[in-house]
């Protein structure tokens, strides 16, 4: 039986995360990667491949940069800057990821409007009508060829982001949805090839028994029907093939994040005598574009010129000076001017009693001198809102602990190492910390010391408050967080502290109108000039065995 051959081109972005132009705006100079240099990539390619390809992201692509955030909130009366970019490019079809469900409801079902292809979310549900709210699934037609794309996010929303945001919408479990849909759609639609678009991790994460945070493996091998998984959300980049429980492989590609690379899956078909697909062989490539200029790229940026250089003046505005250099790397060894200067924006928001806050960067610092609105991003890096909860003295205490235990080891003696760091998942061959920094929370109108000599759970001694009054296990104390740990967001409030989410919601007393980098840009502004000092509050002890941890430990960290 004679067979003829048909071939298929994919094209993957992912977590994007506002790298829409190869500029760096808060630093100021040309960048990596790009939408930019996508469409340099994606233009090209289709000129190669007339009627056979298909281009398509996984989501995150609204939050992450100065762009993103001056088209999110400075741009409101026009269509949205991100819709225009992506129909430019030409993208076919996405997946809503959990940065643009953060982003608020105005703004995401703006941008699913405004884009001239679907925006996909399978197991996304309105409980209002029980239907998916964002289209489950779509179809193409390549050279004769149906192909069908499902999309599932993370679940992982309700426990990460503000009701208010995402009220009266339900996460489905991925697996459970996909198993569901894959079925629906290979009944229904009858399509040559199946792919699966998950804005979930391949592994690891969170994991609760309400919610599974990365579940590609787990879909993959428990799903039948699946024929390719483009996923992203974990931002490592990562090509395998995952064999299901029926002896099927099924290839699994994540391109990495801020389109600094690009996914590209090459498939053959073999058609038999009867015009029908026999088999098919999948070839995947992932093609770093980081520095790619062509004459594409040069007409991307002559379109897109003014948006540029309106972010660009955005980012440029000067609002304030600091007297001192402010470095991140300083907030993992103590009381540092980068975490206080938060705490102090927190504490005066909110009025509370106390306030916790954690790095967001690895290391990133701002120097002494002109303080400009792109330094700020340095300072903050997401669009959280900031709550105020009522906390026990003994259960802000089990939070410090869990937080702490996360972070530091338990020495015994000062040759041990105090810092939990091991090499890098994204370069091995450079030392990180094992568990997440952004998880890494202190406490500031407390003063407190952490024994790194003591066990997980007897670490932290909170000696009073600020005001030298006495701290009370068994007081009420108003405390004020980030919407993501406020919604249970790295498990300190659920494992640290001991609450349900159900709980946790009954503690809400106050929700901010405004992301904590707008505050912190009115406060910057107000003030003018600030001298950064960190406030001393807390410290590790003993003292003599953390100075040479620090020591030795800064070096093999950050090469100082």
């Amino acid at each position: 039986m004679s067979t003829t051959t048909k071939h298929l081109k994919i094209v993957f972005t992912t977590d994007v995360h506002g790298n829409y132009f190869p500029y760096d705006f808060r630093h100021g100079h040309w960048g990596k990667g790009s939408l930019q240099r996508v469409h340099a990539f994606v233009a090209q390619m289709v000129k190669e491949n007339p009627g056979n390809m298909i281009l398509i992201d996984g989501g995150d692509m609204l939050q992450g940069e100065p762009t993103a955030y001056y088209f999110n909130n400075h741009c409101e009366n026009s269509r949205h800057r991100v819709a225009d970019i992506c129909n430019y490019i030409g993208y076919d079809v996405a997946v809503i990821g959990n940065h643009d469900i953060e982003m608020g409801r105005h703004i995401f079902d703006k941008y699913v409007k405004e884009c001239n292809f679907p925006i996909l979310g399978a197991n996304v549900r309105d409980l209002a009508t029980g239907e998916p709210y964002f289209q489950p699934y779509e179809v193409f037609f390549r050279q004769g060829l149906k192909i069908a794309v499902i999309g599932f996010i993370t679940p992982a929303i309700p426990h990460w982001i503000p009701k208010e945001i995402w009220h009266g919408l339900h996460f489905d479990d991925i697996r459970e949805s996909a198993e569901y849909w894959v079925k629906t759609v290979r009944e229904e639609e009858n399509p040559d090839f199946v792919i699966g678009l998950l804005h979930s991790g391949m592994d690891e994460g969170i994991i609760t028994p309400e919610y599974k945070e990365n579940a590609t493996r787990e879909t993959a091998e428990n799903v039948e029907g699946f024929d390719l998984i483009l996923y992203g959300h974990d931002h490592s980049s990562n090509m395998e093939e995952v064999t299901t429980r029926g002896g099927r492989n099924v290839p699994c590609v994540n391109p990495g994040c801020y389109a600094y690379s690009v996914a590209v899956v090459d498939v053959d078909f073999r058609i038999n005598e009867l015009g029908k697909v026999s088999s098919h062989e999948t070839q995947c490539t992932l093609n770093y574009i980081g520095t790619l200029h062509n004459q594409h790229a040069a007409s991307f940026k002559r379109h897109f010129a003014y948006p540029f250089h309106e972010v660009k003046r955005f980012a440029a505005q000067k609002i304030g000076t600091f007297l001192n250099r402010v470095d991140v790397t300083d907030a993992y060894f103590g009381s540092s001017a980068y975490i206080d200067l938060i705490q102090s924006l927190q504490l005066k928001v909110s009025g509370a009693d106390l306030s916790l806050s954690a790095p967001l960067f690895f290391n990133a610092s701002i120097e002494a001198g002109e303080v400009r609105v792109s330094h700020l991003f340095d300072l903050y890096r997401f669009e959280d809102h900031l709550y105020t909860l009522r906390l026990s003295g003994q259960e802000i205490k089990n939070y410090l602990e869990m937080s702490y235990a996360a972070w530091t080891q338990q020495m015994h003696a000062p040759t041990d190492p105090m810092l939990l760091i091991s090499p890098m998942k994204s370069n091995p061959e450079r030392m990180g910390f094992t568990n997440f920094i952004f998880n890494f929370d202190s406490a500031a109108g407390i003063i407190y010391e952490v024994d790194v000599t003591k066990p997980e759970g007897e670490k932290v001694h909170i000696i009073s408050m600020e005001n030298g009054q006495p701290f009370q296990m068994d007081h009420t104390y108003t405390v004020a967080m980030t919407a993501y740990r406020a919604n249970g967001g790295g498990e300190l409030l659920t494992k640290g502290a001991g609450l349900t989410k159900e709980e946790i919601d009954k503690r809400i007393i106050q929700v901010s109108e405004h992301d904590i980098r707008y505050y912190l840009m009115e406060y910057v502004k107000e003030l003018g000039t600030i001298d950064p000092q960190p406030k001393n509050h807390w410290k590790f002890v003993p003292e003599e065995w953390v100075a040479q941890a620090v020591e030795r430990e800064r070096k093999i960290l950050f090469n100082v």
